[in-house]
């Protein structure tokens, strides 16, 4: 136990709380199985000590004294913005004597998982622009609506506690990671050479004619991605697309919008999936709007997807759509139908070769001859040489046995993993899948060596259920920590090869029916862009891999000793913190102001709607209000089709001054009690993907001028937000 940490608590305790003091009850503390607590006492509503805050987590345990045996609320925030919740558990009750005894009511918020790390970054970017706003607490919330808010880190610069949080020092002038606008442009390696990451790219995100005979009008891969259930109860689904939505490929501003986002992130370009068929071509209009309108403006090249076109999605001959019936003479013809591609000057050469992967060539006939007459048909052409690279899939490997130059690793086909008892995972009888594990599957590549040319690839997640429903293959406990460990080890590999030139491939940009998508998506957002961001720009490891125990016997000598180094300054800061004094601030008052949340907030969109049951108990549509004590607002709200029911939302009540020459004078609280109103959601008749919210929040408004205040909510989830008005005002009179 920390007793520099709890001491703090204790000092703590003759700061008055704004919840009234109670009287000492007769033996309370014999409730508790810690003999620390015998001399704490009474008249403070909580109880307790935190014995840890840092980056990592923050741990300790706490009690309602008017209600010892209840679980207490208790989130982190930054400024405004909710970053991490939780409850506090308790052990059963053990019998001591003849007497029972109610175990520690502990409590942990865990901000190295990376849903915490995303929200805690992006929270900080937002107060620390002004840091007299950076204020980090606690706040701890009883059944009674009480609020109690412990500050964290109060003694630190801003520039401190953006170490003491995990964060790198380098990253404070831009923080953060989430949504980084600067182009990455890779250091200089010892090796002299500069490593491309190049992702797999699927066209298959547009309705086209074959499609919509096969699967119906308006099929395209969205079709299966909206489909995705989970199949068991660690299965993470749904994946759905975050910043650019469910887009159509078709459309110019879609394909630019991949190309900045791309850029950004230090993806050097796309390999283009063509489908092409004895001269037949599948998919083609991306690759056409590619060489007529120059979106998305990257490098790029081709990989031919030389399977036949099942309904099984597995290229096999069953329940076959479009068959691949390979012979020399059609195949020849393949160089001069790609000539104008590979002509663009934004082709990709690996040291002065264009390189032309191909997906199976095992499956073409003659290819020794076949390769030859598209090297001297690129040559007549003037594409110039070419470099012909076998897809390392099925255990077609070397490049030797199919007359190719090189080869490209394609997990999950290079990786080896085993099976996971579909028992251990709960999994239902209907699913009759396969599921493996990630991070073994990374650790089975890391050093990988063969004895001919190749270039490493590496995947960010594997899931095909959408495609395959119960039937599918996934590789479960995918994170971007793994992720990066494998990233980073792709690159040392690639920087070891023959390559002057090298390339590290990524399976995939968008290959959203297989679950392997670096795309911004619900559940991630951009974290595994930000990885590949931080590897391309030969930034050090992230705090995640280091806080992460599974992965730290993954990483370099130099890689440890970075760790070690960082984890020195936090040792450092968190022995300052230790020190700091804590206080409790007492009940939610409203701020005033509006939150910066609500900038370019769209109002009263389609389908929003905000009804206030009561105000302090009352039903009218205006009702007064003193001052002098709390106010408790209870309602609900449905912000409209651009929002899913989702556990990561943030809302607030904001109170709009009626008056509109004093506008500066409008406030707003944060929303902590959300749940979803499923009685309101059955009474309207909503759709399945509709969400209808209730809330209610306790709040003083000591700080705000007399007058009248229109209600209204503000609600804001991944990519979203919205400002729904109501009618309902209260009025503050002294």
């Amino acid at each position: 136990m920390n007793k520099i940490a709890e001491r703090s608590v204790k000092e703590a305790k003759d700061m008055q709380p704004v919840a009234s003091p109670i009287a000492q009850e007769e033996n309370l503390q014999s409730l508790f199985l810690d003999p620390d607590l015998s001399n704490l006492e009474s008249g403070a509503r909580l109880r307790g000590a935190i014995l840890e805050y840092s980056g990592r987590e923050i741990s300790g345990w706490i009690v309602d004294a008017r209600s010892p045996a209840a679980s207490v609320s208790l989130s982190l925030f930054v400024g405004s913005h909710s970053v991490e919740e939780t409850r506090t558990d308790r052990t059963a009750p053990a019998g001591i004597g003849s007497q029972k005894a109610i175990g520690r009511p502990g409590f942990r918020i865990d901000l190295a998982n990376p849903g915490a790390r995303r929200r805690l970054a992006r929270a900080l970017r937002n107060t620390l622009v002004d840091p007299g706003q950076a204020q980090i607490y606690l706040r701890v919330s009883l059944d009674d609506g009480e609020y109690f808010e412990i500050p964290l880190f109060d003694n630190f610069a801003s520039d401190e506690l953006v170490i003491a949080l995990g964060f790198s020092s380098a990253d404070y002038s831009d923080l953060l990671i989430p949504n980084n606008n600067k182009i990455v442009k890779p250091s200089p390696d010892p090796t002299g050479k500069e490593v491309r990451y190049v992702c797999f790219y699927l066209p298959q995100f547009h309705s086209f004619a074959e499609n919509d005979r096969w699967w119906g009008p308006g099929f395209t891969e969205w079709t299966n991605v909206s489909r995705m259930r989970p199949q068991f109860p660690a299965h993470q689904s749904p994946w759905l697309p975050a910043d650019l939505g469910f887009y159509d490929v078709r459309l110019t501003e879609t394909r630019r919008q991949q190309a900045d986002l791309a850029r950004r992130y230090g993806v050097h370009g796309f390999c283009y999936y063509a489908y092409w068929f004895q001269g037949r071509r599948l998919l083609e209009r991306p690759l056409e709007l590619l060489l007529e309108d120059g979106e998305p403006n990257l490098p790029f090249c081709i990989c031919w997807a030389n399977e036949n076109w099942s309904r099984r999605w597995d290229g096999s001959d069953a329940e076959l759509l479009l068959g691949q019936n390979h012979s020399l003479e059609d195949d020849v013809r393949f160089i001069d139908d790609m000539a104008e591609l590979l002509l663009d000057e934004r082709y990709i050469a690996v040291d002065g070769r264009k390189i032309i992967l191909i997906y199976r060539p095992s499956l073409l006939p003659d290819k020794q001859r076949l390769f030859k007459v598209w090297r001297a048909r690129a040559k007549e052409l003037g594409i110039g040489e070419i470099l012909i690279c076998n897809a390392m899939t099925f255990g077609e490997f070397d490049p030797r046995d199919v007359n190719c130059d090189a080869a490209v690793e394609f997990p999950p086909h290079t990786v080896s993993t085993t099976e996971l008892p579909l028992s251990d995972l709960e999994a239902p009888a209907t699913f009759t899948g396969k599921v493996y594990d990630y991070v073994d599957a990374m650790r089975s590549s890391l050093g990988k060596t063969y004895d001919f040319p190749y270039f490493p690839a590496v995947m960010p997640r594997w899931d095909n259920t959408p495609r395959k429903g119960s039937r599918g293959h996934i590789f479960n406990r995918s994170n971007p920590e793994a992720f990066e460990v494998w990233l980073r080890d792709a690159t040392r590999r690639a920087r070891k090869s023959a390559f002057a030139e090298p390339i590290v491939f990524i399976n995939s940009w968008n290959e959203w029916a297989e679950g392997a998508h670096l795309e911004p998506d619900s559940r991630y957002g951009r974290a595994f862009l930000e990885v590949v961001r931080r590897v391309a720009s030969s930034e050090p490891i992230s705090i995640q891999v280091r806080s992460n125990p599974e992965l730290l016997d993954c990483l370099s000598r130099q890689e440890l000793e970075q760790a070690v180094k960082e984890a020195a300054t936090h040792v450092e800061l968190l022995a300052t913190l230790h020190r700091s004094e804590m206080a409790y601030s007492g009940l939610q008052h409203a701020r005033s102001g509006i939150p910066v949340e609500a900038q370019d907030a769209s109002e009263n969109p389609p389908g929003s709607l905000l009804v206030i049951e009561n105000i302090n108990s009352q039903t009218s549509e205006r009702v007064v209000v003193d001052p002098r004590s709390s106010i408790l607002v209870r309602g609900w709200v449905c912000p409209g089709g651009s929002f899913e029911a989702s556990k990561h939302r943030t809302g607030f009540l904001i109170l709009l001054s009626a008056d509109p020459e004093k506008q500066d004078q409008n406030g707003y609280c944060l929303v902590v009690d959300w749940h979803e109103r499923f009685d309101v959601k059955e009474y309207m008749k909503a759709e399945s993907r509709d969400c209808y919210f209730g809330f209610q929040l306790s709040f003083l408004v000591r700080d705000m001028p007399d007058g009248e205040y229109k209600l209204a909510v503000l609600e804001v989830g991944e990519g979203s937000r919205a400002l729904i008005r109501s009618s309902y005002s209260i009025i503050v009179r002294r």
